[in-house]
């Protein structure tokens, strides 16, 4: 490989130095531009559940549950 670095002359320098930018500090992914937000996950939390979603629900079985036990069913 040409302008390869050795592995032993990389002790104690970060392994991110010279990475992308996608690798730097405070970076986050891009928020969704459309309707469609690229998985297929519950909806509950505020989005951070990630149970897969029920059939034809925008949320998991444990949610779905225990919004019917709020419900009283």
């Amino acid at each position: 490989m040409k302008n390869a670095t050795p592995a032993h002359s990389l002790y104690g320098r970060p392994a991110t130095e010279n990475a992308s930018l996608a690798f730097s500090r405070g970076a986050k992914p891009a928020t969704a531009s459309g309707p469609y937000v690229g998985r297929n996950r519950c909806i509950a939390d505020n989005d951070t559940c990630e149970g897969p979603k029920a059939k034809g629900t925008d949320f998991c079985i444990g949610h779905l549950r225990s919004m019917m036990k709020e419900q009283g069913e």
